[in-house]
């Protein structure tokens, strides 16, 4: 298995929509048992607060209230992906997908937890199935050329990351991505470029992208 930077693996948890925690403070209202519109609200004032325990709580009291709520299980799924909890996370994305074939950010999610726990032929089969539904979402494309690069599927990858622009040419992490594949290809121009892009358009919800993108330039520039 190839190294690579961690903000591909950053940018996975970033767009695949397991979401960092904010801390807003404040307190969640008391729920009414058995309410799971109530739990959920809960649960996500929790989240902002910064409070994951409280929060997996109510989303699992949720889920028990009503077991057919694909939103309960997709959010008890996130809070257990940011818990570290990638087995209970990936049951609860299968749930979602036994409700609902088609969710896209269940499948896309569910891909995320198999990429980190090095699943890498299942976190493909679940990015290309979200493709399937819809062909024209970039971050999906974009997860999916990680797992490529992850694989040594530099080609694939590379396309993937140049679809993902074609669809969003703002969106920042493919030019991270094309910068990875390109400086593992020897290709030092073009990953220059993509670096630079890169710190140009924004790194987005991860400050270390910043930090590992203007490392790998002065490395590639020889400084």
């Amino acid at each position: 298995m190839r190294d690579i930077s961690m903000y591909v693996l950053v940018g996975l948890l970033a767009v695949g929509a397991i979401l960092p925690l904010a801390s807003c403070g404040g307190n969640a209202p008391t729920p009414t048992p058995g309410d799971p519109t109530a739990h959920l609200e809960a649960g996500h004032t929790y989240l902002e607060a910064g409070d994951l325990e409280k929060a997996i709580a109510e989303f699992e009291a949720a889920v028990q209230a009503d077991p057919t709520s694909t939103e309960a299980h997709f959010r008890l799924g996130n809070a257990y992906a940011q818990q570290g909890e990638l087995d209970k996370a990936a049951e609860e994305f299968k749930r979602v997908l036994d409700l609902d074939a088609n969710n896209v950010g269940a499948h896309s999610n569910l891909g995320v937890v198999y990429y980190q726990k090095e699943q890498l032929n299942e976190a493909v089969k679940e990015f290309q199935a979200a493709l399937n539904i819809v062909p024209d979402d970039a971050e999906v494309h974009y997860l999916l050329g990680a797992a490529y690069v992850q694989m040594g599927r530099l080609d694939e990858a590379l396309k993937e990351f140049q679809t993902a622009l074609e669809y969003d040419p703002d969106l920042p992490e493919p030019y991270f991505g094309l910068g990875t594949v390109y400086k593992l290809q020897g290709n030092k121009e073009e990953a220059i470029k993509a670096f630079e892009r890169f710190l140009e358009i924004g790194p987005g919800q991860d400050p270390q992208a910043q930090v590992e993108a203007e490392r790998m330039l002065k490395e590639l520039k020889g400084q």
